[in-house]
C-alpha cells in the first residue's frame, strides 16, 4: 500500500540528539510537519489562547503545525495519507474538521505517559476519541487506552533506540561507577537515600549523574557525587560505556530512553518494578525492585557491584534486547500499523 505519511514533531529539549521518538523520523520517508507557515505568528497565538489544556497541551506551535498540515492535505490529491502525532499528549484538536475536509486521510498517535499522568493532566478526552488509532510504548498503558480512548486499533510498539551511536565499549569500563541519567519521574529521594548508604559502605565509589540544571538542587552533594549538564551526545555516550552500572529508581514508566540507552550500551540496570520496565527487561538479568525500601535498594546495588560474571552476562543480554527494537526494526512495526488503519 503506497501512504502518504505526515509525522506532527515536538521534541523534548532535555533530549540528546540521538535520543527521544523523533528519531522515528530518520527512519521512514515522511513530510514532518514543525509549523512552518506564513500565517501570522500574533495571530495563531491568540487562536491558541482559546484552547483549554484539559484536552492535552495546545499552543501557537500547535496552531501553526495546524495550519502547515492543512495546506499540505490539500494538495494530495485523493491520496491516502497517515499523519501521526508523535506525541499524543498535545498538539491535538480539530479531528472531526480534518477527517470531513480529508476523508482519505486516518490520524494516529503515540502516547508516552503512563495513564495515571494521563487522567490526571488530560480530563477531556473528546477531540482524542476522533483518532483512528493509538500506539503505546509501554505495555501498561494498552487497556488503558482501549477504555480511555474507545478505539479498537491500540497497540503497544516498543520504542526504538540507535543501535548505532549507543554501543559497549568495555576498555572505557571502572569499577564501582554508579551512573544516574534524567529527571522526569525519578525518584529522588529513594535515589539520594540509597546513595548515602553506599557512599558509607563501598569504597571507591563513584556516583556519575545526568541532569538538567533545574533538577540540580533535587540531588544530595557530596564529593564522590558528580552532576553532569548539557552535556554533547558524547559525552553522555562515554559515561554509558564506563559505568559499572545504571541506578534508575523511578516512580513510574512507560518507555525510559535512559534505560534503552543503557541497554544498547550494554550497562546493566537495577530500576524499579514499575509501568512498563519489565517489559523492556525481560530476560535480561536487569534488577527490577518492586518497593522502595532504601535497604533492599542498597543490597540489590551492591550485589550487582560484587558479581562481575553476573555483569558480562547482563551486558551480553542487554545488547542484544536493545538490537531487537533498534530503530530500524520499529519504524518497520509502525508502518506496518499504518497500513492496518486501512
Amino acid at each position: 500500500m503506497i501512504l502518504k505519511i505526515f509525522l506532527i514533531h515536538h521534541r523534548s529539549p532535555h533530549h540528546a540528539s540521538n535520543s527521544g521518538y523523533g528519531r522515528l523520523m530518520d527512519y521512514i520517508d515522511a513530510k514532518v510537519v514543525y509549523g512552518k507557515t506564513k500565517f501570522p505568528f500574533r495571530i495563531a497565538k491568540f487562536i491558541a489562547g482559546f484552547h483549554s489544556k484539559t484536552a492535552g497541551n495546545y499552543n501557537v506551535g500547535s496552531v501553526l503545525k495546524a495550519i502547515e498540515l492543512y495546506h499540505l492535505l490539500k494538495k494530495q490529491n485523493g491520496q491516502k495519507n497517515i499523519v501521526h502525532f508523535l506525541n499524543g499528549e498535545r498538539d491535538i484538536r480539530h479531528l472531526g474538521f480534518f477527517k470531513r475536509r480529508f476523508p482519505n486521510t486516518k490520524f494516529c498517535a503515540t502516547f508516552h505517559k503512563p495513564p495515571e499522568i494521563l487522567r490526571q493532566t488530560i480530563s477531556n478526552s473528546v477531540a482524542l476519541r476522533k483518532l483512528d488509532g493509538a500506539i503505546a510504548v509501554g505495555s501498561n498503558q494498552v487497556e488503558f487506552l482501549k477504555e480511555w480512548l474507545g478505539l479498537e486499533k491500540i497497540v503497544y510498539i516498543p520504542h526504538g533506540v540507535d543501535t548505532e551511536f549507543f554501543i559497549p565499549k568495555p576498555i572505557l569500563k571502572e569499577e564501582n561507577t554508579l551512573l544516574f541519567v534524567g529527571q522526569h519521574l525519578r525518584d529522588f529521594d529513594l535515589f539520594n537515600a540509597t546513595i548515602f548508604m553506599l557512599l558509607t559502605q563501598v569504597s571507591h565509589l563513584k556516583v556519575e549523574i545526568v541532569l538538567h540544571p533545574a533538577y540540580v538542587s533535587k540531588v544530595i552533594p557530596h564529593p564522590q557525587v558528580h552532576i553532569h549538564s548539557k552535556l554533547t551526545d558524547g559525552e553522555l555516550l562515554t559515561l554509558y560505556q564506563s559505568a559499572t552500572l545504571l541506578y534508575l529508581p523511578l516512580l513510574n514508566s512507560t518507555a525510559c530512553n535512559s534505560i534503552l540507552e543503557a541497554m544498547a550500551c550494554g550497562l546493566t540496570i537495577v530500576t524499579s518494578d514499575v509501568g512498563g520496565n519489565s517489559s523492556y527487561l525481560k530476560n535480561t538479568k536487569s534488577v527490577l525492585i518492586n518497593n522502595r525500601n532504601v535497604e533492599a535498594h542498597f543490597y540489590e546495588v551492591v550485589s550487582m557491584f560484587n558479581d562481575k560474571d553476573g555483569l558480562n552476562k547482563a551486558a551480553s543480554l542487554l545488547r542484544k534486547k536493545a538490537e531487537e527494537i533498534d530503530w530500524s526494526k520499529i519504524s518497520k512495526k509502525i508502518i506496518l500499523f499504518y497500513e492496518n488503519l486501512y
